[in-house]
């Protein structure tokens, strides 16, 4: 799942005893599998289209248990990172990484170890947590990400109020915390910045 060909170049075919058992170009078509040959690491690639990374570590952990997960992905933010480890992953790799450095990696997660510690240091994640795409993932509520999906939609406070159960103060208090959070002073430059770096959709949005 992180790419077969990408990951056969890298890893396969390497005199160190660390092959590909097995691949799946999707989630469902790796949670469906049964029967399966022994295998020791999951490499999951962290933005698979159509899925929630975080979902998919843990649909991977029920249906694999015990088994460690590696990412091994293109994208190198911080956030994402944190994201993954606190989700439950091993091991966080980017693509760039040479073949010694992944080989090594893989033959220390096999061996029983966990390197969040060691890949995450304090100033990242320092760093990260002044973040917005950290901020929305992790210090948001999924009440308070819904509300900013559905004003980027143009619905107005009464209609998000409706379609997320709370009064219109409640969502108007959400949405100041969310401006202060951003640091941004009106509802439209909040839409903008989240979209701008693509943490939303690119979408039409009411105004503040």
């Amino acid at each position: 799942m992180a790419g077969y060909e990408w990951s056969q170049n890298k890893i396969q075919g390497r005199p160190d005893d660390i092959s590909i058992t097995l691949s799946a170009e999707t989630m469902e078509e790796a949670l469906q599998k049964n029967n399966l040959p022994d295998f020791d690491i999951i490499l999951l690639d962290l933005l698979i289209p159509g899925t929630d990374p975080v979902e998919n570590v843990k649909r991977l952990k029920e249906k694999f248990p015990g088994k460690p997960i590696v990412i091994l992905t293109s994208e190198e933010s911080t956030a994402w990172k944190m994201q993954m480890f606190e989700s439950g992953v091993h091991a966080y790799l980017t693509k760039h990484e040479s073949k010694k450095t992944i080989t090594r990696t893989l033959k220390r997660v096999y061996k029983g170890e966990n390197l969040a510690k060691e890949q995450l240091t304090t100033e990242d994640v320092a760093k990260a947590e002044k973040d917005d795409e950290y901020i929305f993932n992790i210090i948001l509520k999924p009440s308070e990400r819904a509300i900013l999906t559905l004003f980027s939609r143009e619905l107005r406070m009464k209609e998000i109020a409706d379609k997320t159960f709370m009064t219109e103060t409640a969502v108007g208090k959400c949405m100041h915390k969310m401006r202060k959070l951003f640091g941004v002073k009106s509802n439209s430059g909040l839409m903008t910045k989240l979209i701008q770096k693509n943490i939303l959709k690119k979408a039409s949005y009411g105004h503040a």
